[in-house]
């Protein structure tokens, strides 16, 4: 089977992100959609962690599509992304950052519903 083939099924968003068609201002969409494309057909697919990193990734830009709030949120905060000067694969480090704004928005965003027993 194609490489490219075993990679995209890990991605079952794949087609819904790279045919996403943001507004005429929005550069950063357009950026983090080249991205993913250039990060997803990279990695080793034999390489569980590289697998795993290309899902979380998936579900990152599912969620940046969809979720309007979630993208006003990526939008400001990649903006205070630095990478270290020696870092070995620039790429991994900013794909990184972008799943850590996905796990940081998904767990504060999330709320406990208590039920009140009333008397």
């Amino acid at each position: 089977m194609n490489i490219n083939k075993d990679i995209i099924s890990c991605c079952p968003n794949f087609y819904k992100i790279i045919y996403f068609v943001p507004y005429e201002d929005d550069k950063i969409s357009d950026k983090l959609i080249r991205l993913y494309q250039k990060y997803i057909f990279k990695i080793d697919i034999n390489n569980e962690e590289d697998i795993e990193s290309v899902r979380q990734l998936d579900k990152a830009l599912n969620k940046y599509i969809d979720d309007y709030t979630f993208r006003k949120e990526m939008q400001k905060q990649i903006f205070s992304l630095r990478v270290r000067k020696d870092a070995v694969d620039m790429l991994k480090e900013i794909i990184n950052y972008i799943i850590k704004i996905f796990d940081n928005y998904e767990e504060y965003t999330t709320r406990v519903i208590y039920i009140s027993k009333w008397i």
